[in-house]
This record gives structure tokens, C-alpha cells and sequence, in this order.
């Protein structure tokens, strides 16, 4: 299986060289760089993304400037969605070759695994790699890249396993797994809205402190206290303290 980090830091690297070579490299001398087992079909999925660099945004009209750090900042998120649907196509390529168990095998390979026997887990876990998939898409509305919701999905899965293999005890093994995916999934998604909501709150927060300041220096012709800002915006004095220093680094 694709090691997607190993491979995203490859896929970028080897996109840098190109760009700035002197000469097209050629699909030998690319897929060389890959220290890693890919088939005919990956690697010329490799190839032509390495041939077919995203293109320049088109100048913008005096209306709709945008500044220079937003345009290379929308370019790389573009850059970077483009070089994980290379590798989504690729690994889904890649679980087409993996073998899965017959409803029979299923059976008995759950049996197996909740009487202990820890050789089974692989032959599970190849089996759920496409369920992982289809659990992991439910997800899509949320906004977060559909690798990164697999990736989880397959840690939820492995841990599912993990949590099983010696119980001993009946259960529903299928629905387990699932919900093993499901929370990883749902945790990974949490986790990430906690980040975006807290990222919010201080931008939020600092807004409303560079007011602040630009008001009470207005009304007491001097610069404001730590203490009249905290009277103003009623946000604790630590919190001001520590926004003010990031604000200001060199101050610190």
C-alpha cells in the first residue's frame, strides 16, 4: 500500500525539480525519484501530473484585487487539493488489487479474531479498506480532504480490530468495525472544528482589542492601559496581554 505522506513529500519535491529544470524531465527520471512500488497505470498518473503543472491565475480586474499573499495562498491550497486527488486516485487503484473475503471467510475470520488469533486482523482490515472508503464519503459535507478522512477511517478500523481480537465475547463484529470508523472520523472532525472555532475567537478578539485602542486613544489622547482595555472590551488581562504580545513580537 501507498504510503500517502512518504508519497505527497515525493509528489512535491519532484514538482519543484521539474519546474525549475532546465530541460522536461522524462518519465524515467521522474518515476526514479519514487522510492516506492508503483504500478504501469500510477506511474503515468504521476507522469502527466508532472507534465500538467496548475495554471497561472489570470490577472484580475482593478474591481476585484486581491493581494498578492491571497492569490499564493489560493494557488497552493489548489496545488494541494490537486496532488491529493492524484493520490486518492492512486490508492483506490491500489485497493482494487487487494484482495477481500467471501461472506463465508468473513464469518469465520470474525470468529477467529474474537478468539485471539492476531494473524487474522490483516486479512480484515484488506477486507474493510473499500468500506472504509464508502464510510469515509458520508463525510464529504464536512469540508475536510476525503484522504484525511480515510486515513482516519483506517485507524478507526485497525483500532475496532485491536479492541476485538481476544473478547471472546458475542458481538456484532461488523457493526463494530463501523462504528470503530465512524468515531475516528467524527473525532477527526471535532478536533478540527475546535481548531477552526478557537482560530475564530482570536481573530475575533484581536479585532476588537485594535479598536479598543484606537477608540480610548481617541477619547484620552494617550495610549490606553493594559487596565482600561480590559474595562472596555471585558477580556481578561491575560488574554489581552498574550494578543498584544503576538501582535507586537518585537515588544515582548
Amino acid at each position: 500500500m501507498l504510503d500517502q505522506v512518504k508519497f505527497m513529500e515525493t509528489l512535491r519535491s519532484v514538482a519543484e525539480i521539474a519546474r525549475v529544470s532546465t530541460s522536461p524531465l522524462s518519465k524515467e527520471e521522474v518515476i526514479n525519484y519514487f522510492d516506492m512500488e508503483l504500478t504501469e497505470e500510477q506511474q503515468e498518473m504521476v507522469y502527466q501530473y508532472i507534465l500538467t503543472p496548475p495554471q497561472e491565475e489570470e490577472e484580475v480586474s482593478n474591481e476585484e484585487e486581491v493581494t498578492e499573499e491571497s492569490v499564493d495562498s489560493e494557488e497552493a491550497a489548489k496545488e494541494n487539493e490537486k496532488q491529493n486527488s492524484i493520490f486518492l486516485e492512486m490508492y483506490l487503484e491500489d485497493i482494487k488489487h487487494v484482495p477481500t473475503l467471501s461472506a463465508v471467510e468473513e464469518s469465520a475470520a470474525y470468529i477467529r479474531l474474537i478468539e485471539g488469533e492476531e494473524e487474522v486482523i490483516s486479512k480484515i482490515s484488506d477486507h474493510w479498506l473499500t468500506k472504509v472508503v464508502d464510510i469515509a464519503k458520508t463525510y464529504s459535507s464536512y469540508g475536510m480532504n476525503i484522504e484525511d478522512l480515510i486515513q482516519e477511517g483506517n485507524i478507526g478500523l485497525l483500532t475496532g480490530l485491536s479492541n476485538l481480537l481476544g473478547m471472546r465475547d458475542k458481538i456484532d463484529v461488523s457493526e463494530y468495525l463501523k462504528e470503530s470508523i465512524q468515531k475516528a472520523i467524527e473525532d477527526y472532525i471535532d478536533e478540527n472544528s475546535m481548531e477552526d472555532d478557537l482560530e475564530t475567537t482570536v481573530i475575533a478578539k484581536t479585532t476588537l482589542i485594535n479598536e479598543a485602542k484606537k477608540a480610548l486613544e481617541k477619547d484620552l489622547g494617550r495610549v490606553p492601559t493594559i487596565a482600561e482595555l480590559v474595562d472596555y472590551t471585558k477580556i481578561t488581562e491575560e488574554e489581552i496581554t498574550d494578543i498584544l504580545s503576538l501582535s507586537n513580537p518585537e515588544k515582548k
